[in-house]
């Protein structure tokens, strides 16, 4: 009698786990691959769900309880991003989780998984103190800062840690590989190659040539990336540059200063 309540006991837990490719993420940073479920469990409740309205990162947001309860149901395309918003170092940090929806057999419900998080520094409005808005005005903080204000943003410190520079990001890709990864890619290309867990960093200002950590940024995003990929495919809009948390990167002396050009004196007739 033991015997047989052991083993059903068993059966029971073995049908209720989590599916072992579902229960941890794929990489150190804690969050690729999670289901919307079990972030949820990690993180609590988001503090507001948003979804974009224009390509140019024009957002709406929601409370939770209004998506949950009414525009869940009134929006079935759509996706929410789940939204956290944060205090660090009197600086204002907002995460947001993109997801990709997997089919779920014998269901008409997806499974949410975590393919992208955003991390964005946030001005606060100074007649409000609001940092809630359909458009946010970014805060630039140092590279030196970022592993304070984003306790997950755990870069290489190698020299040859691979580093590009493309005309809206710089991307360091990280010595941590999985396979399961593959789930959150839609690159025609992504059974041919590995990937990697990635940091791209996006500033308002013009990409220098050479990131130092007195550089800043105002977002970043944790992501997935793959160095044969570029190599194979973006060597015209990927250019390799020095990993700035290198220690050949400290040892470099500064970029020169960029000649400032004159303003042209008028020329007037006799």
């Amino acid at each position: 009698m033991r015997t047989a309540l052991l083993l059903l006991v068993t059966i029971v837990f073995c049908v209720l786990a989590p599916h072992p490719a579902l229960a941890k993420p794929f990489f150190s940073d804690g969050y690729l691959g999670l289901t919307q479920e079990e972030l949820r469990a990690k993180l609590g409740p988001p503090n507001k769900i948003r979804t974009m309205t224009a390509a140019l990162r024009i957002y709406i947001y929601y409370s939770f309880e209004e998506w949950e309860n009414v525009l869940r149901e009134q929006l079935p395309d759509a996706v929410g991003e789940d939204v956290y918003l944060y205090v660090r170092d009197k600086t204002n940090v907002r995460y947001s989780f993109q997801y990709t929806a997997e089919k779920k057999p014998n269901s008409d419900t997806p499974t949410l998984v975590v393919k992208l998080v955003e991390v964005e520094f946030l001005s606060p409005d100074p007649l409000t103190g609001s940092i809630e808005g359909p458009v946010a005005v970014p805060l630039a903080v140092p590279l030196a800062k970022l592993p304070a204000l984003v306790p997950e943003f755990k870069p290489s410190l190698a020299d040859d840690a691979p580093t590009y520079r493309s005309n809206l990001f710089v991307i360091l890709i990280q010595n941590d590989v999985s396979t399961e990864a593959r789930r959150l890619i839609k690159d025609r290309h992504r059974d041919e190659y590995d990937w990697s867990l990635s940091y791209r960093l996006y500033t308002a200002e013009v990409l220098p040539s050479r990131l130092s950590l007195n550089d800043t940024i105002n977002r970043m995003e944790i992501a997935v990336d793959s160095v044969r990929l570029i190599g194979d495919h973006h060597k015209l809009t990927h250019e390799t540059m020095t990993n700035p948390y290198s220690a050949k990167a400290a040892s470099l002396p500064p970029l020169p200063e960029p000649a400032k050009k004159k303003i042209p004196t008028p020329r007037y007739a006799p």
